[in-house]
Protein backbone atom coordinates (compact mmCIF):
# COMPACT_ATOMS: atom_id res chain seq x y z
CA UNK A 1 0.00 0.00 0.00
CA UNK A 2 1.35 3.40 -0.98
CA UNK A 3 1.71 6.02 1.75
CA UNK A 4 3.30 9.01 0.00
CA UNK A 5 3.20 9.38 -3.76
CA UNK A 6 5.19 12.02 -5.64
CA UNK A 7 3.98 12.29 -9.23
CA UNK A 8 5.77 14.34 -11.91
CA UNK A 9 7.23 16.77 -9.37
CA UNK A 10 8.77 19.91 -10.85
CA UNK A 11 10.55 22.49 -8.72
CA UNK A 12 13.03 25.30 -9.32
CA UNK A 13 14.80 27.94 -7.21
CA UNK A 14 14.68 31.08 -9.39
CA UNK A 15 16.03 29.78 -12.70
CA UNK A 16 17.75 26.70 -11.27
CA UNK A 17 15.71 23.57 -11.90
CA UNK A 18 15.98 21.08 -9.02
CA UNK A 19 13.38 18.53 -10.14
CA UNK A 20 11.78 17.97 -13.51
CA UNK A 21 8.99 15.36 -13.51
CA UNK A 22 10.29 13.32 -10.56
CA UNK A 23 7.99 10.43 -9.62
CA UNK A 24 8.42 8.10 -6.64
CA UNK A 25 6.13 6.28 -4.18
CA UNK A 26 6.93 5.36 -0.59
CA UNK A 27 5.07 2.35 0.85
CA UNK A 28 3.08 2.27 4.06
CA UNK A 29 5.33 0.97 6.84
CA UNK A 30 8.48 1.54 4.82
CA UNK A 31 11.82 2.73 6.18
CA UNK A 32 13.46 4.64 3.35
CA UNK A 33 16.81 6.38 3.44
CA UNK A 34 17.30 9.20 0.93
CA UNK A 35 20.92 9.45 -0.14
CA UNK A 36 22.88 11.54 -2.58
CA UNK A 37 25.60 14.17 -2.98
CA UNK A 38 25.12 17.70 -1.67
CA UNK A 39 22.81 19.62 -3.99
CA UNK A 40 21.06 16.52 -5.32
CA UNK A 41 17.64 17.68 -4.05
CA UNK A 42 17.20 15.60 -0.90
CA UNK A 43 16.08 18.41 1.42
CA UNK A 44 14.05 20.08 -1.34
CA UNK A 45 12.12 16.86 -1.90
CA UNK A 46 11.36 16.51 1.80
CA UNK A 47 10.26 20.14 2.10
CA UNK A 48 7.95 19.71 -0.89
CA UNK A 49 6.41 16.63 0.72
CA UNK A 50 5.64 18.43 4.00
CA UNK A 51 4.42 21.57 2.22
CA UNK A 52 7.20 23.99 3.16
CA UNK A 53 7.97 24.46 -0.53
CA UNK A 54 5.38 24.65 -3.29
CA UNK A 55 6.30 22.82 -6.50
CA UNK A 56 5.57 24.42 -9.85
CA UNK A 57 4.21 21.17 -11.21
CA UNK A 58 3.13 17.69 -10.24
CA UNK A 59 1.22 16.32 -7.26
CA UNK A 60 2.06 14.86 -3.86
CA UNK A 61 -0.48 12.68 -2.06
CA UNK A 62 -0.61 11.21 1.43
CA UNK A 63 -2.81 8.13 1.83
CA UNK A 64 -4.29 8.89 -1.58
CA UNK A 65 -5.28 12.47 -0.69
CA UNK A 66 -3.48 15.53 -2.14
CA UNK A 67 -1.42 17.30 0.51
CA UNK A 68 -3.13 20.60 -0.26
CA UNK A 69 -6.52 19.20 0.75
CA UNK A 70 -5.46 18.49 4.33
CA UNK A 71 -6.23 21.03 7.03
CA UNK A 72 -3.16 22.04 9.02
CA UNK A 73 -4.04 20.20 12.23
CA UNK A 74 -5.28 17.15 10.32
CA UNK A 75 -1.94 16.91 8.52
CA UNK A 76 -0.01 17.44 11.77
CA UNK A 77 -1.73 14.36 13.19
CA UNK A 78 -0.56 12.29 10.24
CA UNK A 79 2.98 13.44 9.50
CA UNK A 80 5.85 14.81 11.65
CA UNK A 81 8.97 16.50 10.33
CA UNK A 82 12.43 16.99 11.82
CA UNK A 83 14.28 19.69 9.81
CA UNK A 84 18.02 19.77 9.32
CA UNK A 85 18.19 23.17 10.97
CA UNK A 86 15.66 25.08 13.02
CA UNK A 87 16.01 28.70 14.07
CA UNK A 88 14.93 29.25 17.67
CA UNK A 89 13.12 32.60 17.56
CA UNK A 90 12.42 32.63 21.27
CA UNK A 91 14.02 30.48 23.93
CA UNK A 92 11.96 27.73 25.47
CA UNK A 93 12.54 24.91 27.92
CA UNK A 94 13.21 21.45 26.55
CA UNK A 95 10.06 20.07 28.18
CA UNK A 96 7.84 22.81 26.72
CA UNK A 97 9.44 22.40 23.30
CA UNK A 98 8.70 18.68 23.19
CA UNK A 99 5.17 19.45 24.43
CA UNK A 100 4.68 21.40 21.18
CA UNK A 101 4.46 17.99 19.53
CA UNK A 102 1.13 17.49 21.32
CA UNK A 103 -0.43 20.69 19.86
CA UNK A 104 -2.32 18.86 17.06
CA UNK A 105 -4.35 17.06 19.74
CA UNK A 106 -5.06 20.08 21.93
CA UNK A 107 -7.67 22.83 21.74
CA UNK A 108 -7.62 26.47 22.85
CA UNK A 109 -9.70 25.43 25.89
CA UNK A 110 -7.67 22.32 26.67
CA UNK A 111 -3.99 23.21 26.45
CA UNK A 112 -2.76 19.89 27.86
CA UNK A 113 -4.93 16.83 27.65
CA UNK A 114 -4.76 13.97 30.09
CA UNK A 115 -1.81 11.86 29.02
CA UNK A 116 0.11 14.59 27.14
CA UNK A 117 2.61 14.97 29.98
CA UNK A 118 3.18 11.21 30.06
CA UNK A 119 3.84 11.11 26.30
CA UNK A 120 6.37 13.95 26.54
CA UNK A 121 8.16 12.33 29.47
CA UNK A 122 8.35 9.03 27.58
CA UNK A 123 9.91 10.64 24.51
CA UNK A 124 12.40 12.60 26.60
CA UNK A 125 13.48 9.33 28.20
CA UNK A 126 13.66 7.40 24.92
CA UNK A 127 15.80 10.07 23.27
CA UNK A 128 18.06 10.27 26.34
CA UNK A 129 17.37 13.98 26.98
CA UNK A 130 15.35 13.65 30.20
CA UNK A 131 18.13 15.28 32.22
CA UNK A 132 17.78 18.42 30.07
CA UNK A 133 14.00 18.75 30.57
CA UNK A 134 14.30 21.99 32.56
CA UNK A 135 17.14 23.42 30.48
CA UNK A 136 16.59 26.13 27.88
CA UNK A 137 16.86 24.90 24.32
CA UNK A 138 19.46 27.46 23.26
CA UNK A 139 21.77 26.31 26.07
CA UNK A 140 22.13 22.84 24.53
CA UNK A 141 24.81 21.67 22.15
CA UNK A 142 23.91 20.98 18.53
CA UNK A 143 23.71 17.24 19.09
CA UNK A 144 21.60 17.58 22.24
CA UNK A 145 19.23 19.94 20.48
CA UNK A 146 18.97 17.51 17.56
CA UNK A 147 17.83 14.72 19.90
CA UNK A 148 15.27 17.08 21.47
CA UNK A 149 13.90 17.83 17.99
CA UNK A 150 13.50 14.09 17.36
CA UNK A 151 11.72 13.75 20.72
CA UNK A 152 9.27 16.51 19.76
CA UNK A 153 8.47 14.80 16.45
CA UNK A 154 7.97 11.47 18.23
CA UNK A 155 5.63 13.15 20.74
CA UNK A 156 3.42 14.02 17.76
CA UNK A 157 2.66 10.29 17.46
CA UNK A 158 2.04 10.32 13.72
CA UNK A 159 1.98 7.46 11.26
CA UNK A 160 4.65 9.11 9.11
CA UNK A 161 7.97 10.53 10.27
CA UNK A 162 10.27 12.57 8.01
CA UNK A 163 13.77 13.42 9.20
CA UNK A 164 16.36 15.57 7.44
CA UNK A 165 19.83 14.54 8.58
CA UNK A 166 18.81 13.92 12.21
CA UNK A 167 22.23 12.39 12.98
CA UNK A 168 24.24 15.53 12.23
CA UNK A 169 26.33 16.72 15.20
CA UNK A 170 25.39 13.59 17.18
CA UNK A 171 28.09 11.36 18.65
CA UNK A 172 28.39 7.74 17.55
CA UNK A 173 26.60 6.20 20.55
CA UNK A 174 23.56 8.44 20.25
CA UNK A 175 23.42 7.94 16.47
CA UNK A 176 22.71 4.26 16.98
CA UNK A 177 20.29 4.98 19.83
CA UNK A 178 18.25 7.31 17.58
CA UNK A 179 18.27 4.80 14.72
CA UNK A 180 17.24 2.01 17.10
CA UNK A 181 14.27 4.13 18.25
CA UNK A 182 13.23 4.81 14.64
CA UNK A 183 13.54 1.12 13.79
CA UNK A 184 11.40 0.24 16.82
CA UNK A 185 8.73 2.75 15.75
CA UNK A 186 8.82 1.33 12.23
CA UNK A 187 8.76 -2.36 13.08
CA UNK A 188 6.75 -2.23 16.30
CA UNK A 189 4.18 0.45 15.48
CA UNK A 190 4.21 0.51 11.68
CA UNK A 191 5.41 4.12 11.46
CA UNK A 192 6.55 5.03 7.94
CA UNK A 193 10.03 6.57 8.11
CA UNK A 194 11.72 8.73 5.46
CA UNK A 195 15.18 9.86 6.50
CA UNK A 196 17.94 11.80 4.78
CA UNK A 197 21.34 10.36 5.64
CA UNK A 198 24.96 10.78 4.63
CA UNK A 199 26.13 7.64 6.44
CA UNK A 200 25.95 4.75 3.97
CA UNK A 201 26.69 1.96 6.49
CA UNK A 202 23.90 3.19 8.79
CA UNK A 203 21.52 3.43 5.83
CA UNK A 204 22.42 -0.11 4.82
CA UNK A 205 21.99 -1.41 8.37
CA UNK A 206 18.60 0.14 9.14
CA UNK A 207 16.76 0.88 5.90
CA UNK A 208 14.26 -1.27 4.07
CA UNK A 209 14.30 0.92 0.97
CA UNK A 210 16.83 3.41 -0.40
CA UNK A 211 16.34 6.32 -2.80
CA UNK A 212 19.49 7.53 -4.55
CA UNK A 213 19.22 11.08 -5.90
CA UNK A 214 21.73 12.76 -8.16
CA UNK A 215 21.29 16.21 -9.72
CA UNK A 216 17.55 16.13 -9.05
CA UNK A 217 17.04 12.78 -10.73
CA UNK A 218 16.23 9.39 -9.27
CA UNK A 219 19.32 7.29 -9.91
CA UNK A 220 17.97 4.16 -8.19
CA UNK A 221 15.12 3.31 -5.84
CA UNK A 222 14.02 0.08 -4.22
CA UNK A 223 15.15 -2.58 -1.76
CA UNK A 224 18.37 -1.50 -0.02
CA UNK A 225 20.27 -4.61 -1.08
CA UNK A 226 19.50 -4.00 -4.75
CA UNK A 227 20.19 -0.25 -4.58
CA UNK A 228 23.30 -0.01 -2.39
CA UNK A 229 25.61 -1.88 -4.73
CA UNK A 230 29.19 -0.82 -5.33
CA UNK A 231 28.31 0.19 -8.89
CA UNK A 232 25.41 2.41 -7.81
CA UNK A 233 27.37 4.02 -4.98
CA UNK A 234 30.27 4.80 -7.30
CA UNK A 235 27.93 6.28 -9.90
CA UNK A 236 25.96 8.36 -7.40
CA UNK A 237 28.99 9.88 -5.67
CA UNK A 238 31.35 9.94 -8.69
CA UNK A 239 33.94 7.77 -6.97
CA UNK A 240 37.12 7.08 -8.88
CA UNK A 241 39.27 3.98 -8.56
CA UNK A 242 41.18 5.76 -5.80
CA UNK A 243 38.30 4.88 -3.47
CA UNK A 244 37.20 1.44 -2.31
CA UNK A 245 33.61 0.57 -1.33
CA UNK A 246 33.14 -2.20 1.22
CA UNK A 247 30.19 -4.58 1.36
CA UNK A 248 28.88 -2.65 4.40
CA UNK A 249 29.00 0.65 2.49
CA UNK A 250 32.19 2.13 3.95
CA UNK A 251 34.16 4.28 1.52
CA UNK A 252 37.92 4.38 1.98
CA UNK A 253 40.75 5.84 0.00
CA UNK A 254 43.05 3.27 -1.56
CA UNK A 255 46.65 3.80 -0.54
CA UNK A 256 49.03 3.89 -3.47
Amino acid sequence: MKCITVDNLTFAYDNRVIFNDLSVSFPQGGFCSILGPNGSGKTTLMKCIVGLLQPSGGTITLDGKPMGEYKMMELARKIAYVPQYQDIVFDISVFDYVMLGRNPYQTAWEMQRVGDKEVVEEMLERCKVWKYRDSMLQALSGGERQRVMVARAMAQQTGVLLLDEPLSNIDVTHKFEIMDILQELNEGQGVTVLIILHDLPIAKAYSKQVLLLKEGKMLQYGDKTAVLTEENIRSCFDLTERYAVSEEGFITRVRS
